[in-house]
């Protein structure tokens, strides 16, 4: 119930703020300058993924013609400290 309550609560809000949105030119103003800078995000957002993946590939591509590199030697750990030992409590 709590969570049809939030919906129909949002479904109202977003109802009104359109219903504001359309009557005040102000707000039609700010709400085309938020659209605008979104799809300018998405658009640059893309533009990135789409340069990087690109990298991505060319360097997996070097990387499965180049020679397999020498293995490394497993490092090794370090060794564990032991807990210092208890100073016996002296009688008085």
């Amino acid at each position: 119930m709590k969570k049809l309550f939030w919906l129909i609560s949002g479904v109202a809000a977003g109802l009104a703020i359109a219903k504001q949105i359309e009557t005040n030119p102000k707000a039609k103003a700010v709400a085309d300058d938020l659209k605008r800078a979104a799809v300018e995000f998405g658009t640059a957002f893309a533009e990135g993924y789409s340069e990087r993946d690109s990298e991505l590939a060319v360097d997996q591509t070097e990387a499965s013609t180049a020679k397999p590199a020498a293995k490394k030697a497993p490092a090794k750990k370090p060794a564990a400290k032991k807990p210092a030992a208890k100073k016996p409590a002296s009688a008085q």
